[in-house]
């Protein structure tokens, strides 16, 4: 993964091939910089304000996060296919 700071106040994600993974929004003034800890699972970014910001790219925590927050919309929406129910499980 790639990660790029922006004038947009936004960090962007990037896979080798210049594929946009995701945005990572927040910041109130222009990203400066950006950096992936050491173990590549936290990306620090820095903007014109001074503010720093930690963001968690651990995709197994977000995934396990992400379907805590889904999970009974999965099961209960007549609007997910019946195909979609179980990404959770």
């Amino acid at each position: 993964t790639i990660a790029s700071a922006s004038g947009d106040y936004t960090v962007k994600l990037w896979d080798r091939n210049g594929t946009l993974l995701s945005t990572l929004e927040g910041h109130s003034n222009v990203v400066m910089d950006v950096a992936f800890s050491p173990d590549g699972e936290t990306i620090a970014s820095a903007s014109g304000d001074g503010t720093v910001k930690l963001w968690l790219w651990n995709l197994d925590a977000l995934m396990k996060y992400a379907c805590k927050q889904v999970k009974v919309y999965l099961k209960s929406s007549p609007n997910v296919a019946p195909t979609d129910r179980t990404l959770c499980d």
